[in-house]
């Protein structure tokens, strides 16, 4: 894993100045992404950046920008190739000479076997910029599913491109103007989904797309599709499935085995991360690392659960046990997401790569079964929701709606009268937005009451939600409802939130996390199953415990889902409240002038009194508030992550 960057003077194509250090401060914007080696490529008007995590053939023959044959093509690649290996040896039968055992030359191969037809053959997460000097054109791709990002800035004739925006921001001329309407869709859902960015000059490639830079003009391409059957799937015993189910896991979990550096995982004692360790374990002679971390709190400790897995699948667990003052850490997780971001989660994400980086160089997780196989509680309470809707308007909206909004603030994970209030609101809407709207931050009722007059003549069109059930319709027509809300928490809330936590925090550590769930093959398999065997009754992810049934008792496979996510009620209403009054105090809301301060003041005190819970609200408008002092008015200084830095407490 690796951080790529560049820029491409496409419109002139004069050449860059050779004392211009314009590209050594973009790639040093990432040093964190890759620790062990940079390099940097100039070509007249083009110029790559690279900083490179060794992973596969960690010699000096890895390096890259790395060439090939007459070295017309260049290329920085960020990412893992699975599949690396069987294209090598097909593109040896072609003729093709290999020098190194990187997977980065494979893809250089490929583009001068293929050209650009090449991406389709690749599975694996990625990320790469391809310089082809005698056309004359530039060549970005980002994986199918959006495990690695690419940010682009196209600005008066100049091509810029990312890892992560702060290469870009490096680049003096880019300015940080704030994209309205993408703030807006942060309010909305605690992300910025792509190709929107916080900043109104900097977009997001699509996961599954390509982008080319050639002729005096900027084109994107979409190059994937999600590989549904071509029709309803095909009843099947629940043996066979189980069986055919399995085996994919195995084989995913062996192609992202491969590593030239010590590996491990991540272990919650969920059915998730249990089934890779679980796979891991068979596939190798000895017992695997795994890593957990959990809180004082213990309602938000799982490692308990993960002791127990350990010592049933025979694997060494390293626990740690995180502490409240970690909250701290807070602006330091806003650089390094750079994106707003309010998934709480992130800063368990961000110690527990620090913790597993101490030993391993990468490691697995479970990410992404939980949108294929239908773990979230939210596709039950879809369910539920079409009943409700069956009552009359006047009981839905005059009695039970009135009585929710009375229940008593509670400071338990997932507590009642949140989830309450979120399914009341969401419920009234018809799918698939209903679905979309529980993972809501601010309803649009919310924002009308908590915005300024600036923000909302702004986004007074603005649809976050509309956006995110949209991509309902890339799907095919034949889904059954369950499918259809899969398919839109696959597409959209996945690459946006969940995958962007994940790379960001664990870069920041140079540590790679690998997701096997989203293997290309292992997705083609899941969407193949039919939906009874993702959610069959109340039981989400029905298939994954059957075949974990045969490792894992009962009171471990159906216990109720717990997330990693911090004790944020609490935290709320201690730790994270004076930062959260310093953050939002009068002088901030005035000079950004976007909301209505008597409002900002009034959750506040609801929340801090106890008679309210808005603790989400809160700490969406906290990570704000830190953002735009980092990245927007610059008054606070860009904290990156060293080896040691943060805190983390006890042996679990």
């Amino acid at each position: 894993m690796c951080g790529i960057t560049g820029f491409y003077h496409y419109a002139t194509t004069k050449p860059v100045d050779p004392q211009d250090v314009t590209i050594e401060r973009m790639t040093a914007a990432l040093a964190h992404r890759g620790p062990d080696d940079t390099g940097i490529y100039r070509d007249k008007a083009v110029a790559l950046g690279h900083r490179r995590l060794s992973i596969l053939d960690t010699s000096s023959a890895g390096r890259q920008p790395m060439t090939v044959d007459d070295q017309s093509c260049w290329i920085a690649f960020n990412g893992e190739i699975y599949n690396f290996r069987e294209l090598r040896d097909e593109l040896r039968a072609c003729g093709r000479d290999f020098r190194t055992a990187t997977d980065t030359e494979v893809i250089l191969h490929a583009y001068l076997q293929w050209g650009r037809e090449a991406v389709v053959r690749l599975n694996g997460m990625f990320a790469f910029a391809l310089w082809d000097g005698k056309r004359q054109l530039l060549w970005l791709a980002r994986d199918p599913i959006g495990i690695k990002p690419l940010f682009y800035s196209d600005l008066h004739g100049v091509f810029r491109f990312g890892s992560e925006i702060k290469a870009i921001l490096a680049d003096s001329q880019v300015p940080r103007t704030p994209d309205l309407r993408a703030l807006d869709a942060f309010f909305s859902f605690g992300y910025v989904p792509a190709p929107m960015t916080g900043f109104a000059h900097v977009r997001q490639l699509l996961p599954g797309h390509s982008l080319l830079v050639e002729a005096g003009r900027v084109r994107v391409e979409r190059y994937y599709q999600f590989p549904y059957p071509s029709r309803p799937p095909q009843e099947t015993s629940l043996d066979e499935a189980v069986e055919r189910f399995g085996e994919q896991l195995h084989a995913a979990v062996r192609r992202q085995l491969v590593s030239d550096v010590p590996l491990g995982a991540f272990l919650s004692g969920g059915v998730d991360s249990s089934a890779i360790v679980g796979a891991m374990r068979r596939s190798s002679a000895s017992p695997p690392q795994a890593f957990c971390a959990g809180f004082e709190e213990d309602s938000f400790d799982e490692t308990p659960y993960a002791q127990q897995v350990a010592q049933i699948l025979d694997v060494r667990l390293h626990s740690r046990r995180l502490a409240p003052d970690a909250a701290a850490l807070l602006p330091m997780l806003v650089s390094h997401a750079e994106e707003p971001l309010a998934d709480n989660s992130m800063l368990p994400m961000f110690l527990l790569s620090q913790f597993a980086r101490g030993r391993v160089k990468v490691a697995l997780s479970g990410d992404g079964s939980d949108e294929l196989l239908a773990g979230y509680m939210t596709y039950k309470a879809s369910r539920l929701a079409a009943y409700y809707r069956t009552l009359p308007g006047f009981v839905r909206r005059g009695l039970i709606r009135p009585l929710v909004e009375s229940l008593p603030a509670s400071q338990q994970k997932y507590g009642a009268s949140m989830l309450a209030r979120r399914f009341v609101t969401g419920a009234e809407y018809s799918p698939p937005r209903d679905h979309c709207s529980w993972r809501q931050i601010f309803s649009p009722e919310e924002k009308k009451k908590l915005y300024g007059p600036k923000m909302q003549s702004a986004v007074a069109d603005a649809d976050a939600l509309g956006e995110y059930a949209a991509s309902a319709a890339e799907a095919p027509d034949w889904l059954s409802p369950l499918e259809r809300r899969l398919h839109v928490d696959l597409a959209f809330h996945l690459p946006n939130d969940m995958l962007v936590k994940v790379d960001r925090m664990s870069m920041a550590h140079g540590l790679e996390v690998r997701v096997p769930f989203l293997d290309l093959e292992m997705i083609r398999t899941c969407l193949s199953l039919p939906p009874r065997l993702k959610l069959h009754k109340q039981t989400g992810k029905y298939i994954l415990k059957h075949w974990l049934a045969r490792e894992l008792p009962q009171r471990l496979l159906h216990r109720r889902k717990a997330g990693f996510i911090i004790p944020l009620e609490r935290w709320m209403r201690g730790p994270l409240l004076p930062m959260l009054r310093e953050n939002l105090s009068p002088g901030f809301l005035d000079e950004v002038g976007l909301f209505a301060n008597a409002r900002v003041d009034q959750l506040i005190e609801l929340h801090a009194s106890g008679k309210r819970d808005y603790a989400y609200p809160l700490f969406t408008l906290l990570v704000f508030s830190i953002w735009w002092r980092i990245w927007v008015s610059g008054e606070m200084p860009v904290q990156i992550s060293e080896t040691g830095r943060g805190r983390i407490e006890r042996t679990g």
